[in-house]
This record gives structure tokens, C-alpha cells and sequence, in this order.
């Protein structure tokens, strides 16, 4: 790599770098760099771990990925600037300018934050473990999914501050008088109840959850890497691309998870042998019992899922085209946007099933019972609803065209708003 130009890093821009000039992945001469102009620049990448960057100027600039590993930045100006990704483990940013910044996802264990500014920055699934933000103004700031595990936020200003599914722990220290579980974050903790709460894509390395409820959770792409899991309850848990490698999972209860081709486990865990399930394409899932299990974002298409449990299962987004569904119970189950093109549902059980803006083109609901089901907005195109009931069904504002209804059982079925162009209604309908 090239090492940056003297001129530009004394805020000097030679005359071949112009404002808003890419500087990516650049490596930084041992020169003082404190209160340098980088206003606008493009440093995505680049390698400033250690250096001094007291009272630099990074208003709007582009530190996407770049290694601020313990660098001082006190004082520094970063408003509006891209820090996504960025290593800033050990970073000093007292007093720091950091309102409207981009953060997601980046390193910041260990960081020292005292009194900075943090005002309607984006902290979303932020890695904040151990880190000092004493006194720091968090207001408006965007802190979903945030690790603030052994964090220090006393005397923060959280007002409006977005904290759902964010993780604390017992040594996180916060201002007298605030619950972050009211603000929607959750506690990481040995014996802690978290049974089907939406964990999706948190930190949870090294968690300590020995003992703890995870029944249910959706812990879908979420690490846990290195956690203690030893007698944790994840029966039902959505496992599909998450890494639990290096985890402890000594007599974890595993009953009816569901994990992916892509989730990881120690070395030598077979998760099949404690009643775990592979979700996957052309998956064998005939008469399995999964009632109650959040699949959202699993893709089954063309799975063997007759004769199942499906009951209450979240399905949303689910891709299922192709699917061989006969006679599955899906009562209550939650298929909203779900794709379902090709799917044979004969005689299945869909009662009370939430079915809005599923796209249902070409289904085969032969004897399948919808009775109460929602289909607001589905589109029903090409579908076979012979001896279909559809008694108490919702579909309003549904895709009906050129659909047979002739032969579906249609007693107070809402079609308010449903396109029936060229559909065969009952007689006297």
C-alpha cells in the first residue's frame, strides 16, 4: 500500500487529491495527525490503529471498516461520518462529535465514550462490551441490537434512545432509575428467562446462559460463539445460521430446534442426535411435530412436509413453493408473505391461519379447511379451491381472477374488495 501524502494529513490536500478524494485502504505515515482535516475523504479500510488523532476532523468522511483500534480521539469531530464495521476496540473518543453516525456493527469493546455526543447516531448491533460511555448524550440514538454487556452508561442520556433487543448483563451500570429491560433490551444471565424472544443477529459470544430459557427464541444468524449453554433450554429455538462453535452445550436441551446447512456447532456435535431438525430445501419433514417454532427467513421450497406439525409456527417470508403439504396442520400458524407458488395443500388444516399477502398462485387447497383464515391481499391466481372451506375467511382486497369458486364453501367469506374478474362464482352467489 501507498502511504498518504504529508500535505493532506497536515489538512495541506495536495493538488492530486481533491475534496471527497478516495484515500481507501491506505496505510498512515507515522506523522502527528491531531486535529488533521479529513473531512469528506474516503478512508474506508484504511489503518489508523494507535495513531493520535486528537481534534481531527472526520465530519462526513468515510471510515466504513477502517482499524481505529485504540487510536485518541479525543475531541475528535466524526459528526454524519460512515464508522460501520470500523475496529474501534480501545478507542479513546471522550468528548467526541459522533451525532448522526453510522456505527452499525462496529467494534467498540473496551472504547472510553465519557461526555460524547452521540445524538441520533446508529449503534445498531454495535459490539459496546465493557465500554465507558459515562455521561455520553445517547439521545435518539438507534441502539437496537447493541452488545452493552459490562457496559458503563451512568449518567447517559438514553432519552428516545432505541434499545429493543439490545443485551446487557448484571455488571452493566446505567443511570438510577432506567430500566433497559423496559426500554426493550434484554438480560444475558445464568438461569434468565428468554423464552421466545427475537435474538436474531445479537451478539452473544462468550455469553454466560448456563441454565437459562431460550425456548422458542429466535436466535437465527445471532453468535455464540464460546457461550455457556451448559442445561439451557433451547426446545423449539430458531437456530438457522446462527454459530454456537466453541459453545458449551453439556445436557442442552435441544428438543425441536431447527438449525440450517449453514449454522455451526462445536466439533463432533451432531444436532440431530438431541432432536434437533434441518430446515433446508427438499428437507424430509413427514409428521414432524414443530408446532410453536419461529421459522421466519427459513427456505423449504420443494420439502416433503406432509402430515406435519405445524400449528402456530411462524412462517413468515418463508419460501415454500413447490412443497408437498398434504394434509399438514398449519392452524394458527403465521404465513404472511410467504411463497407458496406450486404448494399441494390437499386436505390441510389452515384454520385461523394468517395468510396476508401470501403469494398462493397455482395452490392445490382440495378439502383444506381455512375456516377464519386471513388472506387479505393474497393472490389466489390459478388456485384449485374445490371443496375448499372457506367459511368466516378474510379475503378482502385478495387476487381472485379467473379462480373456480364454484365449489368452495364460501359462508361469510369476506370478499370486499377482491378482484373476481372472470372467477366462477356459486350459484346465486
Amino acid at each position: 500500500m501507498t502511504a498518504l501524502d504529508a500535505n493532506f494529513i497536515l489538512g495541506v490536500p495536495p493538488k492530486n487529491i481533491s475534496d471527497n478524494s478516495s484515500l481507501n485502504g491506505h496505510e498512515i505515515t507515522d506523522i502527528v495527525l491531531a486535529a488533521a482535516n479529513f473531512k469528506g475523504h474516503n478512508l474506508r479500510g484504511a489503518d489508523l490503529k494507535g495513531k493520535d488523532l486528537k481534534g481531527a476532523d472526520f465530519q462526513g468522511a468515510n471510515l466504513s471498516e477502517a482499524n481505529l483500534s485504540y487510536a485518541d480521539m479525543i475531541e475528535a469531530t466524526l459528526i454524519a461520518a460512515n464508522l460501520s464495521w470500523a475496529n474501534l476496540s480501545g478507542a479513546c473518543l471522550n468528548l467526541a462529535h459522533l451525532s448522526a453516525a453510522d456505527l452499525k456493527w462496529a467494534d467498540l469493546r473496551w472504547a472510553n465514550l465519557v461526555g460524547a455526543d452521540l445524538t441520533s447516531a446508529d449503534l445498531r448491533s454495535a459490539n459496546l462490551k465493557k465500554a465507558n460511555l459515562v455521561g455520553a448524550n445517547l439521545e435518539l440514538a438507534q441502539m437496537s441490537g447493541a452488545n452493552l454487556v459490562g457496559a458503563d452508561l451512568s449518567a447517559a442520556n438514553l432519552t428516545g434512545t432505541n434499545l429493543r433487543k439490545a443485551v446487557y448483563n448484571q455488571t452493566t451500570k446505567f443511570t438510577e432509575g432506567i430500566s433497559l429491560r423496559e426500554l426493550g433490551a434484554f438480560l444475558i444471565a445464568p438461569h434468565v428467562s428468554l423464552s421466545g424472544v427475537d435474538l436474531s443477529e445479537a451478539d452473544l459470544s462468550s455469553a454466560e446462559l448456563k441454565s437459562a430459557d431460550l425456548s422458542a427464541a429466535n436466535l437465527s444468524k445471532t453468535n455464540l460463539v464460546g457461550a455457556s449453554l451448559e442445561n439451557a433450554h433451547l426446545a423449539g429455538a430458531n437456530l438457522i445460521d446462527a454459530d454456537l462453535s466453541k459453545a458449551n452445550l453439556r445436557l442442552t436441551v435441544f428438543r425441536k430446534a431447527v438449525y440450517s446447512k449453514k449454522t455451526r456447532f462445536p466439533d463432533g456435535f451432531d444436532p440431530r442426535e438431541v432432536g434437533a431438525y434441518l430446515i433446508a430445501p427438499e428437507a424430509v419433514l413427514v409428521g414432524v411435530n414443530l408446532s410453536g417454532v419461529d421459522l421466519s427467513g427459513a427456505n423449504l421450497r420443494a420439502s416433503d412436509l406432509r402430515e406435519a406439525n405445524f400449528s402456530k409456527v411462524v412462517l413468515r417470508g418463508v419460501d415454500l413453493t413447490k412443497a408437498n403439504m398434504r394434509k399438514i396442520n398449519l392452524e394458527g400458524a403465521n404465513l404472511s408473505d410467504a411463497d407458496l407458488r406450486g404448494v399441494d395443500m390437499t386436505g390441510a388444516n389452515l384454520q385461523d391461519t394468517y395468510l396476508h399477502q401470501a403469494d398462493l398462485r397455482n395452490v392445490d387447497f382440495t378439502k383444506a379447511v381455512l375456516q377464519g383464515a386471513n388472506l387479505i391481499g393474497a393472490d389466489l391466481r390459478g388456485a384449485d379451491l374445490t371443496k375448499t372451506d372457506l367459511t368466516g375467511a378474510n379475503l378482502s382486497g385478495a387476487d381472485l381472477s379467473q379462480v373456480d369458486l364454484k365449489r368452495a364453501v364460501l359462508t361469510n367469506t369476506n370478499l370486499t374488495g377482491a378482484d373476481l374478474s372472470g372467477a366462477m362464482l356459486p350459484e346465486g352467489f
